[in-house]
């Protein structure tokens, strides 16, 4: 009798195994057959908190937005800025309770309603927090762009469309550590 038990227990046992690895199998399927999309958001995964509530997003240019976008139907989750630009919307990401760290995010637009231009100007108490974004970014946008040219403190990518171009730049100061991150149109006075 316990020959039998002994025989039936390392069958139920195989067919589990058998069943969890099908399962898994199938599983890897479905995973490897997302859209790039998914993939690109899910590409944020390896980065800092700070730096995926600047990005927010794998799609677009910034926040899932782009050049080009209808400026009205932009859709934030950060606070409206307490100063607006003149031709745009901008809002405010806050990093933490102090107000010492944030990003300010401006979508200005042309005269069609468009967005011509995205500036993310991102602020941080410490230089050492700066200097691993930049490096980050650069990370970032090297793997989505291409590789940049620039130096130390600043580089740019010519973007796929050859129209638009991307300046990421350290703009610190001795008391404000920072960023500016700006995609305008290739010749903009924002990116100089």
């Amino acid at each position: 009798m316990k020959k039998y038990y002994a025989y039936f227990c390392f069958l139920l046992l195989g067919s589990l195994l058998l069943a969890c690895q099908d399962k898994s199998q199938s599983s890897e399927k479905e995973t490897t057959q997302l859209p790039d999309s998914t993939h690109t958001q899910s590409s944020l995964d390896s980065y800092s908190p700070i730096f995926k509530a600047i990005l927010q997003s794998g799609a677009g240019m910034v926040r899932g937005v782009s050049i080009g976008d209808d400026v009205n139907t932009i859709k934030e989750t950060a606070v409206l800025a307490e100063t607006q630009p003149e031709n745009g919307k901008g809002f405010t990401e806050y990093f933490d309770d102090t107000d010492l760290n944030f990003a300010d995010i401006a979508y200005l637009k042309d005269s069609e309603e468009k967005v011509a231009a995205i500036s993310v100007d991102v602020y941080v108490e410490r230089q050492t927090a700066v200097d691993s974004l930049m490096n980050e970014f650069r990370t970032y946008f090297d793997k989505k762009y291409g590789q940049g040219k620039g130096i130390s403190k600043m580089s740019t990518w010519k973007l796929p469309d050859g129209q638009n171009q991307l300046i990421l730049q350290n703009v610190s100061t001795a008391k404000d550590p920072g960023l500016k991150i700006v995609f305008a149109k290739s010749g903009d006075k924002l990116l100089q």
